[in-house]
């Protein structure tokens, strides 16, 4: 049973107040690259999609999530925020040196999988990770989930990844690609060409799913109903998103990367997302 699409982009307005508070608080971090996934991820989590554990992150039966562009840490925590499992007290601990919600995903925190950071890793980790699954449950193991970035394709580690998950036929393992177009400082080679990165993929032996608008929750949820149902290969969401998403002086604006907002421009920004129910929560599916 799917959760109330109103529901969901209600907890992804609430999962950007939490990205953007917790990083004007931290003075440091990654906003923008944090907000364009937020939808993607909510989707994921709060319709069922995800199963999880919460309670013992070490059961077998855990789907497994990566953060390949482990600077969005935000928004993971964020997405634990707005399960219940981490308080906004402890959010806004962001980056603080005695904290285990970090700038980057780490072990320190007791939902991560693995640290992430260096870009173009995670693909590679979920592989084996899908793979050592399947090893053991065959065709009922449990699904590996790897969120990159558009920047991050330029890793050739990516395609190493890409061409072993196909020849290997890893049915659990998804990759989710938030094409937010903008990279550090320029704009990506191919920006928003959503077909090219379909047809690098593709030839791997993936099945794709291309989402013109990676912000529209009933399109997100069709292509993770669809790519459950493929069985005999790995999968691909291949999403145009805007980077920043939410707020105009953000959305799709070069300069903001790696930028946090000042207090005045948080104000702007909070009143731009509108009323937020703070105590709204999603959850997190026990497998």
């Amino acid at each position: 049973m799917f959760m109330d699409t109103k529901k969901i982009t209600e907890l992804s307005k609430l999962i950007r107040y939490f990205i953007l508070k917790s990083t004007t608080k931290a003075g440091s971090g990654h906003p923008t690259s944090s907000m364009s996934a937020a939808e993607l991820m909510a989707v994921l989590f709060f319709d069922g999609f995800y199963t999880y554990d919460l309670s013992n992150p070490h059961n077998p039966k855990n789907h497994r999530l990566l953060f390949s562009k482990g600077h969005a840490s935000p928004l993971f925590y964020s997405l634990y925020a707005a399960a219940g499992a981490v308080s906004e007290d402890e959010l806004m601990t962001l980056r603080q040196a005695d904290s285990n919600i970090e700038g980057h995903p780490t072990t320190r925190f007791k939902y991560t999988e693995a640290p992430t950071g260096s870009l173009g890793q995670g693909l590679s980790i979920g592989l084996g990770m899908a793979l050592a699954a399947s090893n053991a449950a065959g065709a009922d193991a449990p699904r590996v989930y790897v969120l990159m970035g558009d920047g991050e394709f330029a890793e050739g580690n990516i395609y190493e990844a890409l061409e072993l998950a196909g020849y290997y036929k890893a049915h659990n393992l998804l990759g989710i690609l938030d094409v937010n177009r903008l990279g550090q400082s320029d704009p990506t080679m191919v920006e928003w060409d959503i077909d090219t990165y379909r047809r690098r993929v593709e030839p791997f032996g993936w099945t794709t799913f291309v989402l013109e608008d990676g912000h529209d929750v009933n399109a997100i949820r069709s292509a993770y109903q669809s790519a459950e149902k493929v069985k005999d290969k790995p999968q691909m969401i291949i999403a145009k998103t805007k980077k920043g998403k939410g707020v105009s002086f953000l959305e799709d604006k070069l300069g903001w990367h790696g930028k946090v907002l000042d207090a005045e421009q948080l104000k702007i920004a909070l009143d731009e997302l509108g009323e937020i129910d703070k105590d709204l929560r999603g959850e997190i599916i026990k497998p």
